[in-house]
Order: structure tokens, then C-alpha cells, then sequence
């Protein structure tokens, strides 16, 4: 039985070959008291693999009863605990503990200490809210089943479903989300048999999710243990990768779940487009603040580009997308005025109060980087230490390369000037990330605002300029160059890594 998965061995409700014996219906008695040492022999539910909750690498997809496993026995006010003594490893298990002679009795799978007998119904069970993530199978302790019997034979059946689910990365978890408030996946519930179909009905400690943790490896199965229930506001399925990054897919459309069957929703890859990065504060940038315009291939790597929503300022961000923000020389990690008058529609009329040593305003004899890529420039890169993005806001912000900008302009699934706005718009992933025509800065002029946007990229070009972004009306490019010393926009960004082997 070893080609079996061993964590899976301890399910037995969900298919079922095996059938006892007329001698397991016998019962040992150790003494004349009331109590005896009673043995139950408990099969499996069904004989068709087709829609059965199955769970294996295996063509039978048999899964079997493993040594540990204990069940609830209840009868009148008891619950008694019966361990597995023989028929680990088989479909056919038996299980031994003491009990009282009773013309019926009542059997959960796994064992629940809390459990009672009210009618025909258990009281005080538990499905977990926190599930432990197990290669190709599930959490045993989440496998609810039942069983209702005259005799020493159980008959267990499901009162559970799965959810299958394959990341192509490694997680620390995986939690499925109802987006109803009060649809819920697990907690305190009663267990009821009905016509030989166990369900379940929440009564406290109830969880609108289901939280399946530990050590979850890339390109492997995971099953979820769900009640029979429908999602009819929707739900989601998120996957925090080990770095903390997490990543959702969002189902608006309802969702039913039944007992002893398998939902598959597929393989999740950082790769795909659906599945969305939540975003969380980076840096000086709040999570509303930044836009996930998807995955681009960067120099032979897979990265999602994060972009901020708004300009760079000295400070941190412009207010909103459409405002201009700052204007920052090549290699400078702050703009060389205090104060912009901008008050008029002329930009040619807008003047600034500027630095004491920057008179000369955005000059070459102020822009430090200028003929300088000894100090400045690492392999063709604006060195960090000398980025804007990075200076002034933290985290893993930066001047995006030139590489980057040509990334999204070739890549974006749409893109175009808005004219009521004055500025671009891309749009990939669907979201979008609009630019505003901020013009730039030469010497002490203001200059093309409104009619087109340069924008940084931290890519050299020569000694003295650098490749940018630029935005027309007619036209964008990412092959643009400037001289160092213009003062021109940054728009700041961060990389997530997508690696091949662990998408």
C-alpha cells in the first residue's frame, strides 16, 4: 500500500471496495459490567470512484484507514473515544474502546471530544478555520464524516467537499474567502444525518474563511475541506508566497460546494494576470497609492511592475495622477527650487524660488552627475544611492530603467494620449496608469507643459544624458534621451520578482 500518499490514509469516508465480515459484528465482552470492550468495523462510503471526494496519485485512487486514527462513538449521553486496532493501510478499518450495549449508535470522524447526542443529531463539532496544508491530500482533522448504525458496522459517509487547488510558487498559506458576511466555511457546528447525507449547520465561532497553512510547495495539489454551501455574493482565493507577497483571484459569479466531491479551480501563477498582487505599503507609499500594471519580461526575468500612482515630489507623491509634481536633474535626489508660482495657465510665466547654490536653476554646472559616471553610474545605471525614488521614499522604489519604460510601452494592452487630461495612459492587467504632460525645467524655464512629459529613466545614455520617457500627443517613446541637467519628472517603481522555476 505504500504507492498510496501516507497523509491521505487516515480519510476513509470517501471511497469505499471493502465490506466487513459477519464475524466483525461480534462484540469482545471483557467482564460482566455494562461497560465492554466493544469493536466497530467501519467502511467506506460508495463503490464509484467518479464522484467520490478521492484524493490520490494512484489510477485507484483508493485512500485508506492509518494507524492513529480515532473516532467519536455516541450513544444516549456518551461519547465515547474508539481507536484504530486493526486495518491501517486498508479500506476496512476497526476500531476498539469501551462502551455500553445501545440499540443504535452514532460515529464523527475525526474524533471530537466536545461532541454530544441530540436526537438524531451531534452537537459541538468542529470544522477548522485553520487547516493543515498536506501534499496531495488534506487536513484529516478536517475530514468530517458520519455514521449511524444498529449493529458494530459503520457505514461512514462525508459530510465535507474539497476545494483543489495547485500554486506553481511555494506559500506559507492559502485562504479561501466567502465574500458574503454571513456564508460560512467553518466553525462550530451540528451534524445532522438526514437520509444517509451528513450536513452540517453552523451554530458559533463561525469563519466566512478557511485558512490552509504550512509548508506548501510549488506545483503540488492542495485540497481544502468545505461544508456543503453555496458562495452567492462571491469569493476568493488568495496565496502568500514566502516573501509576504499575496496574491488573489476573485470570483464574482457564485459558488457551490457539495459534499464528497472535489471543486478543482485550477493551477495559480504569479505569471498570470488574474491572480492579483495585494498591495501593501511600501516604503512611503500606502497600498492605494500604488497600481500593479501586471508581469513583463525585464532582461530575460519576470517581474510585476508596481508603479506609483502619482509624480515624484520632494517630499513623496503629488496628490492626485493628474498633478505634475517635482522636476529632479539626473542623479539628484531633490529639485533645486523651494517654491514653484504656477498659478498661471502659461507655463512659459511660471517662475520658482530657487536654492541659494542652484541660481542658475536646472544647469550643467549644477547637475552633479554631469560628465561624472564614475561616482554616479554602475553598469549603465544610476547608482541607488543617487536615485530619487529610493531617497525619498524608501522601500524598494526607484527611478524605473529604460528597459522598464520600453517594457511598457511594447507590452501594454492598450495605450494613448488623453487630451481632456493632458497626459498618457496605459493599460495593462486592467488597471490603468495615466502620466500627466508635465513639460520640464531648462535652466530657470518652464517649458511643453501640457504639450508633452519626460520622464526619467535611470538608464545612461552618454556621459552627460540619460534615456527617458517621453509623451506626446501623437507619440510615445522610450528611447528618448535628455541632457542630465533638464529638470524632468519621475514616476517612481518597484519589482516583484516572478522567477521561472517558482512562478
Amino acid at each position: 500500500m505504500k504507492k498510496y500518499i501516507q497523509s491521505m490514509m487516515a480519510f476513509a469516508a470517501i471511497v469505499s471496495f471493502a465490506s466487513c465480515s459477519s464475524e466483525d459484528n461480534n462484540t469482545t465482552i471483557e467482564n460482566e459490567s455494562a461497560t465492554k470492550v466493544m469493536t466497530f468495523t467501519a467502511t467506506q462510503e460508495g463503490d464509484e470512484q467518479s464522484t467520490r471526494a478521492a484524493i490520490s496519485t494512484s489510477d485507484s485512487k483508493v485512500i485508506n484507514w492509518e494507524s492513529g486514527d480515532e473516532i467519536s462513538l455516541l450513544y444516549s449521553s456518551e461519547n465515547k473515544q474508539f481507536t484504530l486496532t486493526d486495518g491501517a493501510g486498508s479500506t476496512s478499518g476497526k476500531f476498539s474502546g469501551e462502551a455500553e450495549q445501545s440499540t443504535s449508535y452514532t460515529a464523527v470522524y475525526p474524533y471530537q471530544s466536545t461532541a454530544s447526542l441530540s436526537g438524531t443529531n451531534v452537537t459541538n463539532v468542529t470544522l477548522p478555520a485553520t487547516q493543515n496544508a498536506t501534499d496531495n491530500s488534506f487536513d484529516k482533522n478536517a475530514a468530517l464524516m458520519m455514521a449511524k448504525s444498529d449493529n458494530t458496522t459503520l457505514e461512514f459517509k462525508n459530510a465535507v467537499g474539497y476545494v483543489k487547488v495547485t500554486p506553481k510558487f511555494a506559500c506559507s498559506k492559502i485562504v479561501l474567502q466567502a465574500a458574503g458576511v454571513s456564508e460560512y466555511l467553518a466553525g462550530k457546528c451540528t451534524l445532522s444525518y438526514g437520509d444517509g447525507m451528513p450536513s452540517i449547520a453552523f451554530t458559533s465561532e463561525q469563519s466566512t474563511s478557511i485558512t490552509l497553512s504550512g509548508n506548501i510547495t510549488a506545483n503540488t495539489a492542495y485540497y481544502i475541506a468545505v461544508p456543503a454551501v453555496t458562495l452567492s455574493a462571491g469569493w476568493s482565493i488568495s496565496f502568500t508566497d514566502n516573501t509576504g507577497n499575496v496574491y488573489t483571484r476573485t470570483g464574482s459569479n457564485s459558488i457551490t460546494f457539495n459534499r464528497n466531491i472535489v471543486i478543482n479551480l485550477g493551477e495559480f501563477s504569479r505569471t498570470d494576470n488574474n491572480l492579483k498582487l495585494t498591495l501593501k505599503e511600501n516604503g512611503k507609499v500606502p497600498a492605494d497609492k500604488q497600481v500593479d500594471m501586471g508581469v513583463f519580461n525585464i532582461g530575460g526575468t519576470k517581474y510585476r511592475l508596481i508603479f506609483t500612482k502619482s509624480n515624484l515630489t520632494a517630499t513623496g507623491l503629488a496628490e492626485n495622477e493628474t498633478d505634475y509634481g517635482d522636476y529632479f536633474a539626473w542623479g539628484a535626489t531633490e529639485p533645486w527650487y523651494s517654491e514653484i508660482n504656477n498659478t498661471s495657465t502659461n507655463c512659459s510665466e511660471w517662475t520658482a524660488v530657487w536654492k541659494s547654490d542652484k541660481t542658475d536653476g536646472y544647469y550643467e554646472t549644477t547637475c552633479p552627475s554631469y560628465n561624472n559616471d564614475a561616482e554616479y553610474v554602475e553598469n549603465g545605471i544610476l547608482k541607488m544611492e543617487y536615485d530619487p525614488a529610493r531617497k525619498i521614499l524608501g522601500g524598494d522604489w526607484q527611478i524605473p530603467t529604460q528597459a522598464i519604460w520600453q517594457a511598457l510601452v511594447n507590452n501594454s494592452s492598450s495605450k494613448g494620449w488623453d487630451d481632456g487630461r493632458k497626459g498618457y495612459t496605459f493599460t495593462n492587467n486592467s488597471q490603468t496608469l495615466f502620466m500627466p504632460a508635465a513639460g520640464d525645467v531648462w535652466e530657470i524655464s518652464f517649458e511643453y507643459v501640457g504639450i508633452w512629459g519626460s520622464y526619467w529613466s535611470g538608464t545612461a545614455d552618454s556621459d552627460n544624458c540619460a534615456y527617458c520617457l517621453c509623451i506626446m500627443s501623437d507619440e510615445v517613446d522610450a528611447q528618448g534621451f535628455f541632457n542630465r541637467s533638464f529638470g524632468c519628472s519621475v514616476r517612481p517603481v518597484r519589482l516583484v520578482e516572478v522567477s521561472q522555476s517558482q512562478q
